[in-house]
């Protein structure tokens, strides 16, 4: 058997889901937890930046070094969280807020010299020179020093971060709570899947194929703007995105009762009745996963494969599952921009 193609389904019943279970497995089991988690190192930020800044110069270096890991681990949890923006993410525009690509450095270096300070003063900045890529310039490519504008704006920037988290992680709990109507639970399904489509769409144009495009039609000789370059972490950021999308895509065990955990696509179609569709869906992000485990921004034909098969499985999803499952796809957050 190709190593792309998925191992057969064991033969155990799954349950009949409705868009109710769809739509509590995702408020209950799927945004509270990577919502608290980007919380939690969200909010760890702002602590390691100003350790930073506080820092005598002979400890400069290694505080630089924290506040960098820190970094990388907020922009893990956020990959993994915003990956399908559903519900607040949505609502608070919380892409562009917190993950606005690329950076602009003169709007960055003119916000340092505005020293805005607290939520007033960061409300007055705009999103290019702030959030976690705007972070990234400034602990990797500003040469950020203790005791300096640039250290100072650089934990406001990062307490701004953790203040938004916070709000996302309350929306996240308080939609836990909720009880959605049949039409409302109906119109999450029908967003799931769209916003599914729309991050694979976003994954594969905006992330990976655009910027070498870009790059390659470009007058001046300059490398690809690939998101989390300065840090190094782009391969990174593109397997935790096609992760999130892969753990909403298939089953990696056994189907959850109703209302007890997370229904994956492949669950549903399964348990409608769908098992040939399902099989071949199942076979589909197979084959993607496996040109995103190998993916590579320094070996153009990784990005190839990368692209043409997330753009298979957007075609897919699209024009088979959606129609089994009479789902009408529209718009989506990351259309646009």
């Amino acid at each position: 058997m190709p190593l792309a193609m998925a191992q057969p389904a064991p033969s155990v019943a799954v349950p009949f889901y409705t868009p109710l279970d769809m739509a509590q497995g995702l408020r209950q089991h799927w945004s509270p937890p990577l919502a608290a988690r980007f919380a939690a190192s969200a909010q760890a930020l702002p602590t390691a930046v100003q350790a930073l800044c506080d820092a005598p110069a002979a400890q400069a270096a290694p505080r630089l070094q924290d506040a960098r890991a820190a970094w990388v681990q907020a922009v893990q949890d956020w990959d993994r969280y915003a990956s399908v923006p559903l519900a607040a993410l949505i609502e608070r525009r919380a892409l562009r807020q917190l993950d606005f690509m690329p950076p602009r450095p003169a709007l960055i270096r003119r916000a340092v010299a505005q020293a805005p300070s607290g939520a007033a003063g960061m409300e007055r900045v705009g999103t290019p020179a702030k959030g976690l890529p705007a972070l990234e310039w400034l602990l990797w490519q500003a040469s950020l020093a203790p005791a300096t504008p640039e250290c100072a704006y650089a934990v406001q920037v990062a307490a701004d971060i953790g203040r938004e988290a916070v709000q996302l992680n309350t929306a996240a709990d308080a939609a836990a709570s909720a009880e959605p109507t049949p039409e409302q639970s109906s119109a999450a399904f029908a967003e799931l899947l769209n916003q599914w489509v729309g991050s694979v769409e976003r994954l594969r144009w905006a992330h990976i194929d655009k910027p070498r495009r870009e790059a390659a039609s470009g007058a001046k000789s300059e490398p690809p703007h690939w998101p989390r370059a300065a840090s190094g972490h782009t391969a990174g950021s593109w397997r935790a995105h096609w992760q999130a999308l892969k753990q909403l895509a298939v089953m990696s065990g056994a189907a959850p009762a109703p209302g007890q955990g997370v229904v994956t696509l492949e669950a549903y179609l399964r348990g409608r009745g769908l098992i040939a569709l399902a099989d071949r869906w199942a076979d589909r992000i197979a084959a993607t996963d496996q040109t995103m485990q190998a993916i590579d921004p320094r070996q153009g034909a990784t990005l190839d494969k990368a692209v043409k098969a997330l753009a298979q499985t957007k075609r897919m999803a699209e024009d088979e599952v959606a129609s089994a499952l009479d789902v009408r796809m529209g718009f989506s957050d990351a259309d646009g921009d």
